[in-house]
């Protein structure tokens, strides 16, 4: 006998789905390195106290049922002293029926056209139709609103006022407009929210991003082109209530930004670590006192420092700070490059660094000047400290084997292959962890960790210059070592005989001479037809210095 059919649990495939979009958003989150969230709120947490805020409304007069649903009451909550429904549009928004209608979401019954009692009004609860989510309430089996929900678990965590409410700019008009008329008709007071980011589009190639369109992207599929970090940036490069552009121009400017700002960061913590170096050897050598570079420097930190903070009071104008961030960055790698000296600008190189370091932790971006200043989890360090572990350790190493090799005697033979190895581990393993390395004239090694598939291209750009540098070498090396052998053999052929046609290809003659004199001196050419007086003067000249090569060869 067959088994009957499964019947399906609606409320349990719907909690279940939620859970798997919720951690599927938050993976996400954390791999584009956004902080998480204090606390997390899940509507189907809030089903009862959503159902006891929307009767206080009721109780409030400002909503009413109809046939198992209730609707908030536009007109009289606009009628109430004090209180005003449309305050973030204009007054086209409110008789938009294509956006009002997108406020009430796809399971809205088209029934509900008819249960209003003017067309702005909305949903505060739903009576479920079969096969729908449903949960019990004094109005029936039903689910709430859209909008209801962010008003009930907004007011449960943070009152009746909150200072800012944030989100996309298409929940201006309705879903933000009418949370907040929600929560001013639960605690029937005229002000909710004092103030409204409402962040930009983002286009793909100039087009809104749309499934529709076939022009979707998620957030895993562009980390599998981009970093993080590059990703980051694009967001710095443009200001966060206009929209934002993602293709390829766009993303090759970031990635271009990153790998700038990457570089600096890479050269200052080389620098930093360098002058701390230079101070535990000889403390006595540093040199605190400030030159025209140095006041330079200084004037620039603060001049820029306080531009970044005029940007980002600004409607927070991230584009205009990076841009400031920038010109601090060329400031800091002028001073470096026109101030070799470790022991000079460290405490000052360190107030950049610590600034740098502070702003770009407020962008959420990470850098490698994190590596001395922040710290892991009380078990563990960051991928930054492991790297810096590594290469300091890396360079005191190679540092002893250059001094054995220099040294000489019997350790000069495994100082070789100590560096071959220092050398290995820089070219091929840790690249293939994303950790680049860069030795210094100094000794102390520049490191960066980024993206392993474009270290990987680099080192592999890097052996393919070495190897033909090295072949360009050895061709060099042969031609010099033809050059003197051909040198030689010339030396060893006597004036009397270098004319003749045995030696045409040792002395470069593409053809003979014909007859010769008693000293070896040609008196014809190829042809026969007989040299002239000054031709066999070059050619006696050329027999003579031939006599002074043969007798300095006979001499070593």
């Amino acid at each position: 006998m067959a088994s009957p059919p499964a019947v399906c649990d609606v409320q349990t495939a719907f909690v279940k789905l939620t859970l798997e979009q919720e951690a599927s958003f938050f993976e996400d989150m954390a791999a584009l390195n956004v902080r998480p969230p204090d606390a997390v709120t899940r509507v189907t947490d809030y089903v009862p106290e959503i159902v006891s805020y929307i009767e206080t409304i009721a109780r409030n007069g400002y909503c009413y049922e109809a046939n198992g649903s209730v609707y908030f009451d536009t007109a009289a909550f606009t009628s109430s002293e004090g209180k005003v429904y449309g305050k973030l549009v204009d007054a086209s928004a409110l008789a938009d029926k294509e956006l009002l209608a997108e406020g009430e979401g796809a399971l809205s019954a088209s029934s509900a056209e008819a249960d209003k009692r003017h067309p702005s009004d909305f949903a505060l609860w739903k009576a479920s139709k079969p096969g729908e989510p449903a949960w019990p309430s004094p109005w029936g089996e039903g689910r709430p609103g859209w909008h209801i929900e962010c008003s009930a678990m907004m007011s449960d965590l943070l009152g009746g006022e909150v200072d800012i409410n944030a989100g996309g700019i298409d929940l201006k008009f309705p879903h933000h407009e009418n949370q907040m008329a929600q929560v001013e008709a639960h605690y029937d007071c005229c002000k909710a929210c004092n103030y409204f980011w409402h962040s930009g589009h983002l286009s793909i190639d100039g087009l809104k991003m749309s499934k529709s369109l076939k022009n979707f992207i998620t957030i895993r599929e562009a980390l599998e082109t981009y970093s993080a970090r590059q990703l980051r940036f694009l967001f710095l490069l443009q200001k966060y209530h206009q929209p934002m552009e993602y293709s390829q121009n766009s993303m090759a400017a970031a990635a271009d930004l990153e790998r700038r700002f990457g570089a600096f960061e890479a050269a200052l913590a080389a620098r930093l670590r360098e002058a701390d170096t230079a101070a535990d050897a000889a403390p006595q050598e540093v040199l605190h006192r400030w030159g025209d570079q140095e006041r330079r420097l200084n004037d620039a930190l603060v001049d820029k420092r306080a531009a970044v903070h005029a940007a980002l009071l600004d409607c927070i104008d991230t584009p205009s700070a990076v841009k400031r961030l920038e010109q601090l960055i060329r400031a800091a790698n002028s001073y470096m490059g026109e101030v070799p000296q470790p022991q000079r600008g460290a405490t000052l190189l360190h107030a950049v660094a610590r600034y740098y370091r502070r702003v770009m932790g407020a962008f959420g971006v990470e850098t490698a000047l994190d590596a001395a200043g922040a710290a892991g989890s009380a078990d563990s360090a960051t991928p930054l400290q492991l790297t810096e572990a590594v290469s300091s350790f890396r360079d005191t190493v190679r540092s002893i084997a250059i001094e054995a090799k220099r040294s000489g005697g019997e350790g000069a033979g495994l100082a070789d292959e100590v560096l071959r190895v220092c050398d290995a581990l820089r070219d091929e393993s840790l690249p293939a962890l994303g950790v680049r390395i860069e030795d210094r004239p100094s000794g102390v090694a520049q490191f960066a960790i980024d993206e392993p598939q474009r270290v990987l291209a680099e080192a592999a750009r890097r052996r393919e210059a070495a190897a033909q540098a090295e072949a360009a070498k050895a061709a060099r090396a042969a031609d010099q070592a033809a050059r003197e052998a051909a040198e030689a053999a010339r030396a060893s052929v006597p004036p009397s005989e270098m004319f003749s046609p045995a030696h045409d290809g040792l002395f470069g003659r593409e053809s003979s001479y014909g007859a010769l004199d008693a000293e070896g001196i040609p008196l014809e050419d190829a042809t026969g037809e007989p040299l002239s007086k000054s031709q066999r003067k070059k050619l006696v000249k050329l027999a003579q210095k031939q006599a002074k090569l043969v007798e300095a060869a006979g001499r070593r």
